[in-house]
């Protein structure tokens, strides 16, 4: 094989190889990943052939743990994780800023192929102690009960503008799927295209300032909840929960707001509900309109009228 590079600069036209595959070590801007200048990137692949951890820069050389890799990154790296489901020794906690975690083959409501299993210590399976973070692409399996899957903790300055997107989430034994402490302000935490699958308390458990929830499935079991809004009405508005898809059996909630915020808004629009005793509880009028859940012939949509 023929390598070459640095390459730099702009190509204007067609570029064609041929005669054998082509790969990028440092990834590609086709993969929707744009690199920071001077980040690097990891690698992590637990089925590596020669199954011996590496120094995580290529494929080649993984790390075999996504917490050797977390150790390793620095403020704004980016974490590459090969198919497979990691157990881990114990909480994989994040305090780099901007670091970024993709995971292969999870994508919009997939179980894909990378996933984290509860750990063998029995705690969270993440926790976001930082900033301008992203995780993508990755299952989160939680077994151990009262635990979490995505724990933003609370520090002495609240982790702000977190982006959680195509993941899956499934509970049975673990608490929430994503949990924000709402002891601090965890501002503008973004979480689309997920699914949360069976949590005993809630789906999500939601706290912050200019927090979105959007274009998320949610199952939803007897006693449970798909999203609780929980900020004990703190000043944290300015919200807006749209486009999802909540799927109930039994008596459980599809979204329960505690206590309204003393100042802003909560936009809750477009978001259809399936079998549910209580579609949305809330503390405040008028903070939807096109929300429908299904009739009690469990067929036509109705508009909850809120």
């Amino acid at each position: 094989m023929t390598s070459f590079g640095p390459v730099t600069g702009n190509v204007i036209g067609p570029v064609q190889f041929s005669g054998g595959p082509v790969s990028f070590a440092q990834g590609a801007g086709g993969l929707g990943v744009q690199v920071v200048r001077d980040s690097q990137i990891w690698y992590v692949d637990k089925n590596k052939a020669n199954a011996v951890s590496g120094d995580g820069l290529t494929w080649d050389n993984a790390f075999l743990t996504i917490t050797e890799a977390v150790a390793a990154a620095g403020d704004y790296d980016i974490i590459f994780i090969g198919q497979g489901t990691y157990t881990e020794a114990d909480v994989v906690d994040i305090t780099q800023t901007g670091l970024r975690m993709f995971g292969v083959g999870t994508g919009k409501y997939q179980w894909g192929k990378t996933s984290m299993n509860s750990n063998t210590a029995g705690g969270h399976l993440m926790t976001i102690n930082a900033s301008n973070v992203e995780i993508a692409g990755m299952g989160f399996i939680i077994e151990t009960n009262d635990k979490h899957g995505i724990f933003i903790a609370s520090t002495a300055e609240a982790p702000w503008n977190i982006h959680i997107h195509d993941c899956h989430f499934a509970g049975n034994a673990g608490e929430c799927g994503i949990y924000c402490d709402y002891t601090n302000d965890p501002v503008e935490l973004v979480v689309e295209r997920c699914e949360f699958l069976d949590f005993p308390t809630a789906g999500i458990h939601l706290s912050g300032s200019r927090s979105k929830v959007m274009d998320n499935l949610f199952f939803v079991f007897t006693g449970q909840i798909g999203l609780d809004i929980h900020d004990s009405g703190a000043d944290r508005g300015w919200k807006l929960i749209s486009d999802n898809k909540f799927v109930g059996t039994g008596t459980c909630t599809g979204i329960r707001m505690e206590t309204a915020p003393t100042a802003g808004y909560i936009g809750i629009f477009r978001n259809v509900f399936a079998n549910f005793s209580t579609e949305m509880t809330t503390t405040v009028a008028e903070v939807g309109c096109l929300n429908y859940m299904d009739d009690t012939a469990g067929g036509a949509l109705v508009d909850l009228g809120n």
